[in-house]
């Protein structure tokens, strides 16, 4: 194909990095190896096409652009390899100094296979990378970290019994109190806003009572009426309205504070 036939841009669609300006992107989807700690989840090597077709908002006109290296001696165009490797953790660094770099960058900035280009075609194209915003990222990083580390202290510094209502909130159980902690600490770690979430929730001690009310068979989740029953009477405590990912055990804690608190330590106290 001839370099020529290629990058026909008006001046409006033209990118360029200025001298010593850094853009980085990093492929789609990459996670944490949850087996290997330091690792990523990402395929060992990603090559984007170095071909693409545009629309040139400059002339209304769609435009075929290349990532073009060089041409051979009958004008073909050698275009370049453009690979996201895992070695690299699925970054790739562009550097303005760099003339080959610039070339990518024109080329990456247009493309559809960009996430961060608003202008891309997300029809018909899947997306494979994004642009990152270092000092953004680096800021988001830094916070994550602080949270997960309050996270994981508080849960080291929980007393038995608090740890014990969190876990039972979170629908963490074990056989021993060491086994219930370290589950406990584990999950503050992967999710440290929800774990945070519940610890400060003040509904938190009458949720644990009322699940130990039903293991001890005192009332009842009767799952096919939506209902919380007295397992000696059959009377009706609370009707709930069925949901994905709703907290039952919570709203009947909240319902009987607020409308029958006389019930809930009734529960309670033969909780024991």
């Amino acid at each position: 194909m001839k370099a020529s036939d290629f990058n026909l841009l008006s001046e409006k669609m033209i990118r360029k990095l200025k001298p010593d300006e850094r853009a980085i992107y990093r492929v789609i989807n990459v996670r944490p190896d949850p087996d290997n700690a330091g690792k990523f989840l990402m395929p060992s090597a990603l090559q984007i096409r170095a071909t693409d077709t545009i629309l040139d908002k400059g002339t209304g006109e769609f435009v075929n652009i290349a990532a073009i290296e060089r041409t051979d001696l009958e004008g073909n165009a050698i275009f370049i390899n453009i690979i996201f490797n895992a070695s690299n953790m699925g970054y790739l660094f562009l550097n303005g100094n760099n003339p080959l770099h610039q070339k990518i960058y024109q080329y990456v900035e247009l493309c559809n296979y960009n996430e961060s280009n608003p202008d891309r075609n997300a029809n018909d194209y899947e997306a494979l990378f994004s642009r990152i915003d270092a000092q953004k990222e680096a800021k988001t990083e830094r916070n994550l970290r602080k949270l997960i580390v309050k996270a994981v202290n508080l849960a080291l510094d929980l007393d038995d019994t608090k740890a014990r209502e969190v876990a039972l909130a979170l629908g963490i159980d074990a056989e021993s109190n060491d086994e219930l902690r370290n589950e406990l600490e584990d999950y503050a770690g992967d999710y440290p806003e929800e774990f945070l979430e519940v610890v400060e929730r003040a509904s938190l001690v009458n949720e644990t009572a009322l699940k130990d009310a039903v293991k001890k068979n005192i009332i009842k989740n009767d799952v096919n009426a939506s209902c919380f029953k007295w397992v000696e009477t059959g009377k009706v405590i609370f009707t709930y309205v069925k949901g994905k990912d709703k907290n039952y055990f919570k709203e009947l804690a909240d319902h009987l504070l607020e409308t029958n608190p006389d019930e809930l330590e009734a529960i309670k106290s033969r909780v024991g």
